[in-house]
Order: structure tokens, then C-alpha cells, then sequence
């Protein structure tokens, strides 16, 4: 069977299963809906009796009219919700319990209304005892004043508390010099009404808690009753639901462990072996089973695979060639720049540097026979100069024809630490004029080398020369010698001077490159260098940092495989 037969097959087998759970699943839904819709009313009663119960608890402490008319409103939209649901809540509850709602919430709206004509009369009073008690107390004065002050303190008491302590006290204290003042008896009076309405209050507002607690309860009550229901229906589907899923979990594991014999094993096959590809490693192939895409995939990938080894090697080794023909173009490059403009230097400047030099040593034969005269010495003077820049001139053209110069190479076995044990003297009056510290840090028993000796004593005393350029005086250049590997010898050397920028440093081999002052240096040195070392199948790197220094690191093999002939 194709793929495509098996997937259609298992898909179908879902599909219908599905079906069937659907077409039960809607009645159970239809069913919850219905009940859905009485709670949601129950909710919105439930809603209403706590907003009802929040706006009372503002007004029972603020005593505002917005609060009172929010009760009012609430308690319109509560009775029309009860009457929407009569016959749900009648079947729910019973009709006694639904009865003692109705009963309950129009003595909780009577109940409001009489505290809020309580309030009222509260206002009135405390008004009326405020601005009666100010008039007697601009009345009277001296001991009378006192102790209707003193009266005063206990009416505010029972303002504040509104307790039967501080009344009984207001009551208790009479003193007999106001006890004959019919105003004063008036303000008492009215002190006396002013209390039994904080009385009432407070036995209105009890009522009301225990009206709107039962309000409450019947209303949870009745919410309880709904959503049982909705509990029962809700664990029927439950059931079904459950023992649906598990049929269609035991369907699916016989599916999907036919499937993934057929189709998820070889994928997951193949994707390893892909990973392993990606690493490197094709020792793997796909084993290919059956007729269907999957046997043809494998096919084509083990095909695919084998295309991509041969590739690999024959692109590495295609590398390799190209690497290695690069490097000889480079070189070569190089060198025949290098004996173009050695060519030509020979011819065209030594000639005219000779005549130079002679017509200079005749003017100054000429000047020091003839007698003293004012500017002789000046003369003479300018003459020397002429001849030194002749000298220097010819050493540089001296060096281009050397660098050009094909020089044979001379291959003997000796010690790399007795070369720059040598060195050390050739760099003594240096080192000295700059008061340069020169550090020797020689490997002991460092294996000797196969190489040439003389070539590699030039390279080492250009690299050490251009050290001490590099630093200032007191500075510090340090030579070290080891070993890289078994097979390899290295030699490092150190300066702590103004190194060299990045952008430079990827030109420091180029010929006539220089990052010396203009007159200092002609840019072959290092080029020489690089040249020579290739040649005798070693390498150099240069490691700096501008404001701290830089090192030369060589590395030279201990018995070369092979040493070209001559070193251009």
C-alpha cells in the first residue's frame, strides 16, 4: 500500500470517530446551555443583592442620596429578575422559600426607606442642637458657661460614639445653677429626641444586615442548586468525553505504530544520518526495505551521499593544490618585482653615484691644496656631506642587487642558542649607546637544527636591529628560544616599543614597506626575511599592540623535508 493509501486510511478512521463524539458532545451542550441561561440569571440576581449590599454599606456610612438611589434602582432590577425565572426558582427552592423571598426583599425596601427618613430626622436634630446649644452659650456666662460646656463635651460624645454610656452620663450631670434654665431644658430635650433616633439607626441597620444576609443566602442557595445541575450534565459529558478519548488514544497508538514502522523510522533514520553528513562522518547508508517513497528516498539519498564523499575529497585536495600554487605565485611575484627594480637600480643609479663620488673627492682634493679662504671649511664640509649620502646610496642599491640576487643555500646542523649567542655581540655598541636592557631567555638543551647558518644569522640581527629602532632609550628587547612541537624550534623576539598598527601590520612583509621615519629605512628588510625563511621551509609571525611593543615569532623546522636550492 502507497503512503498516501495508509494516511487517507488512518485520517478517515479519526475523522469519523469524531463524528460520532461531536454528534453527542451538541446534546449534551444544548442541554448545559438551557441551564446555562438560568444561571446567568441567578448570577445577575446574585450581582444585584452584593450591589445592593455595597451601596447600602456606603450609605450606611456616608448617608448619601446617590447611594440610596443606586439601593432603589438595584432593587427594580432585582424584582424583574426574579419574576423572569419564577417557575425555574419555584421548581428549584419550592414556593414557600420563594414566597420568603418576596417577603424578605419588600421588608429590606422598607426597611431602607425608614432609615433614610431616620437620617433625615438625625439631620434635623443635630442641627437643631448645634445651633440651640451655640445661642445659650453666647447667653450665659462665668460658672454657668462652664458647666454648660462642660455639657456641651458630653453632647459631642454622644454625636461621636451615639452609645448608652455617654448619654447616661449627658443625663447625669445636671448642675443646679442650669437646671431652672428653660432654654437649657429645651437643648436637653433635644439631645434626648437626637439620641433615641441614633437608636433607631441602629436597630433599623441591624434589621437591614439580617434582611440583606438572608436576601444573600437565598440567592447562594439557589445558585447551588443551578449549577448541581450543570455539575451532573457537565460529568456525564465528562464520562463520555473520557472514554471517547481513550478509544480514540488506542486507535491512534495502533495508527501510529503501523505508521511509523513504515514512514516516521526511516525519517528518523535519515535525519541521523544527516546530522552525521553535516559532521563529516558518510560511513553511514540508508538500508532500504519495501517499494514504496520511502525505498525510493533511501535509494536516492545513499546515491547522494556517495556524490557528496567524492566531492569532498576531490575538493580538499583541489584546496590544497590551490593553496599551495597561491603561495608559489606569491613568492615568485615578489621576487621578480624585486629583480626588476634591482635591474634597474644597478644600471641607472650606481653609474651616476660613481661620478658623484668622484667629481666630490676631486672638489674636495682640489679645496684642501688651495690656500684658506673664508668659506673653506663650509665647502669642505658640504663636500663630506655629498660624499656620505653617495655611500648610503650605494648600500641601499647594494642591498636591492643582494636581495635579487640568487644566493646559494649552505645546509649544516648546528645550534639555534649558539646564533644568538653571536648575535649578542654583534648588537653590543647598540645596545649600549640606547642604555637597552637585552634579555637572553635560551632554552637548555634545545635540539640542533638542519638549516642554513649564515642566511639565518642575517635574518635574526635584521629582526633584533629593528628591535632596538622600535624602543626608546632604556628600553627592553627580549630573545626567547624553545620549541613549538617535537618537530619544530622557535625563536621569539620581544620589544617594549611603540608597536605597530593593524592596518600596517598587514603590510610588514610587503618589499619596501616600512614603518620607520623617512631616511631610516628602505621597507626590504623583513621582505628579505620572509623570502629566506619560506625558502628554508620555516615561518614567522609578527604579534604587536601600538604603545606597547611587539614580537617576532620564527619557527623553523628541525629537520626539513626539503630546502630549495638557492635562496632568491
Amino acid at each position: 500500500m502507497k503512503i498516501r493509501d495508509k494516511l487517507f486510511l488512518g485520517f478517515s478512521l479519526y475523522m469519523l470517530l469524531a463524528i460520532i463524539m461531536a454528534f453527542f458532545s451538541y446534546k449534551e451542550l444544548r442541554s448545559i446551555n438551557t441551564r446555562l441561561i438560568s444561571v446567568e440569571v441567578v448570577d445577575d440576581i446574585a450581582n444585584s443583592i452584593l450591589e445592593i449590599r455595597r451601596h447600602e454599606k456606603n450609605y450606611l456610612l456616608f448617608k448619601n442620596e446617590e447611594s440610596l438611589k443606586e439601593i432603589r434602582s438595584y432593587h427594580i432590577d432585582l424584582n424583574k429578575n426574579i419574576d423572569n425565572i419564577k417557575s425555574e426558582i419555584i421548581t428549584e427552592i419550592g414556593t414557600a422559600t420563594y414566597t420568603m423571598l418576596k417577603n424578605t426583599m419588600s421588608n429590606y425596601e422598607l426597611l431602607i426607606d425608614n432609615l433614610s427618613k431616620t437620617f433625615q430626622s438625625e439631620e434635623k436634630l443635630a442641627l437643631l442642637t448645634g445651633t440651640t446649644g451655640t445661642r445659650i452659650e453666647h447667653r450665659l456666662s462665668g460658672r454657668e458657661l462652664s458647666d454648660f460646656l462642660t455639657l456641651r463635651r458630653h453632647e459631642k460624645n454622644i454625636l461621636l460614639y451615639k452609645d448608652q454610656l455617654n448619654y447616661e452620663i449627658f443625663e447625669s450631670f445636671s448642675p443646679l445653677n442650669l437646671r431652672n434654665d428653660k432654654e437649657v431644658s429645651e437643648y436637653r430635650t433635644i439631645v434626648r429626641k437626637l439620641f433615641m433616633s441614633y437608636k433607631d439607626e441602629k436597630d433599623l441597620t441591624d434589621n437591614i444586615r439580617l434582611k440583606g444576609r438572608e436576601l444573600q443566602s437565598i440567592t447562594k442557595n439557589l445558585s447551588k442548586k443551578e449549577r448541581e445541575y450543570i455539575d451532573v450534565t457537565l460529568k456525564k459529558a465528562g464520562k463520555f468525553l473520557f472514554y471517547g478519548l481513550i478509544t480514540i488514544i488506542l486507535l491512534g497508538i495502533i495508527i501510529n505504530i503501523k505508521l511509523s514502522r513504515n514512514i516516521a523510522i526511516p525519517i528518523k533514520k535519515l535525519e541521523e544520518i544527516t546530522k552525521k553528513i553535516s559532521a563529516g562522518d558518510y560511513s553511514d547508508l540508508m538500508e532500504v526495505k519495501g517499494s514504496d517513497e520511502i525505498a525510493s528516498l533511501e535509494i536516492s539519498f545513499n546515491q547522494m551521499e556517495k556524490k557528496l564523499l567524492e566531492t569532498k575529497f576531490s575538493l580538499e585536495h583541489a584546496i590544497q593544490k590551490l593553496h599551495e600554487k597561491q603561495s608559489q605565485l606569491v613568492a615568485a611575484e615578489k621576487l621578480a618585482t624585486l629583480g626588476t627594480f634591482a635591474a634597474g637600480v644597478a644600471h641607472e643609479i650606481n653609474n651616476p653615484l660613481a661620478i658623484i663620488n668622484e667629481k666630490a673627492g676631486l672638489m674636495k682634493d682640489i679645496l684642501e691644496m688651495a690656500e684658506d679662504f673664508k668659506y673653506k671649511s663650509k665647502f669642505l664640509d658640504q663636500v663630506d656631506a655629498i660624499t656620505e649620502s653617495v655611500k648610503r646610496c650605494r648600500n641601499i642599491t647594494h642591498r636591492i642587487l643582494g636581495f635579487a640576487r640568487k644566493t646559494e643555500v649552505s645546509i649544516e646542523v648546528f645550534d639555534i642558542n649558539d646564533i644568538i649567542n653571536e648575535l649578542k655581540g654583534f648588537l653590543e655598541k647598540e645596545v649600549q649607546l640606547k642604555n637597552i636592557q637585552l634579555e637572553m631567555n635560551l632554552s637548555e638543551n634545545l635540539p640542533k637544527v638542519r638549516s642554513d647558518r649564515g642566511q639565518l644569522q642575517q635574518i635574526f640581527l635584521n629582526i633584533a636591529k629593528n628591535a632596538i629602532d622600535a624602543v626608546d632609550n632604556g628600553g627592553v628587547v627580549a630573545i626567547f628560544t624553545g620549541t613549538k612541537d617535537p618537530s619544530t624550534v622557535r625563536v621569539a623576539m620581544q620589544d617594549n616599543g611603540h608597536g605597530i598598527s593593524d592596518d600596517a601590520l598587514k603590510h610588514i612583509f610587503e618589499p619596501f614597506f616600512t614603518t620607520k621615519e623617512k631616511g631610516k629605512g628602505t621597507g626590504l628588510g623583513l621582505s628579505i626575511t620572509y623570502g629566506i625563511i619560506k625558502n628554508l621551509g620555516g615561518d614567522i609571525h609578527v604579534e604587536s599592540e601600538v604603545n606597547k611593543g611587539t614580537t617576532f615569532v620564527i619557527e623553523l623546522p628541525i629537520n626539513p623535508e626539503h630546502t630549495k636550492g638557492e635562496i632568491a
